[in-house]
């Protein structure tokens, strides 16, 4: 009877030793796959490239908050917001082309409609994805409020 419950702990023992080998087991690879996906190197872009304003925006610099992000957004990717339209009613009141013009003055300051525009169309770009979805997603998002600017 002493011999029965010896040999339920061996096994018991056994069965721990193998959980910990799965265990181990799974979590290296679990750690390779993370390191490979870590170090790997990145998809090349294959976007073409982006036109190259010949106006500069005003320094993020000399603002704070929101407003801050919005023009540094303008600063960091004028060649998507250059190609985009602003719902705000800039274009028909002050003549803007695109919305990259509202961070050429203070434009950008008093309108957080060019500021989400701006800083959307920055993250969907940093994100990967082409100009003309990201001016398409743009204008189902804004283009309602264009009508009642004017």
């Amino acid at each position: 009877m002493g011999k029965k419950p010896k040999a339920t702990n061996e096994k018991s023992s056994s069965t721990a030793k193998g959980i910990n080998a799965a265990l181990l087991v799974g979590a290296l690879v679990f750690v390779s796959i993370a390191g490979w996906y870590t170090f790997r190197s990145p998809e090349p872009d294959t976007r073409p490239p982006l036109p190259t304003p010949t106006t500069t925006t005003l320094d993020p610099d000399q603002f704070s908050g929101k407003i801050r992000v919005a023009y540094q957004a303008a600063k960091e990717v004028p060649g998507v917001l250059s190609q985009l339209p602003c719902y705000c009613g800039c274009m028909s009141s002050a003549g803007h082309k695109s919305n990259l013009e509202c961070f050429h003055d203070h434009h950008g300051v008093e309108c957080t409609m060019c500021q989400d525009i701006a800083i959307d169309a920055r993250d969907m770009y940093k994100s990967g994805m082409e100009v003309s979805r990201i001016r398409d997603r743009i204008k189902d998002k804004y283009g309602k409020y264009a009508s009642l600017m004017e």
